[in-house]
């Protein structure tokens, strides 16, 4: 394993770091490794599920708007086959 050394980390990033190492249950240098090995795409065990993320918004319509949103968008159905030759 190597060190790296970051120099003039912004505040706001720190942050945010700090908190989310907090959120998480994490230390700071899990959650830094974590973070990088995530954003270069190296090291990922697992595909992050994001459904939590938006739960508030499971559930809230009703019956009606269903029935409004499939009749405003029923013509995207219709499509031209030759368009896609």
């Amino acid at each position: 394993m190597n060190t790296l050394t970051i120099h003039a980390l912004e505040t706001a990033v720190e942050k945010r770091v700090r908190a989310k190492a907090r959120r998480d249950g994490k230390s700071l240098n899990q959650t830094l490794k974590e973070l990088l090995a995530t954003s270069v795409g190296v090291g990922l065990s697992h595909v992050a599920n994001h459904r939590a993320d938006f739960a508030e918004f499971c559930g809230i319509w009703t019956a009606q708007d269903a029935s409004d949103f499939e009749a405003a968008t029923s013509d995207l159905e219709n499509f031209d086959k030759a368009d896609w030759q």
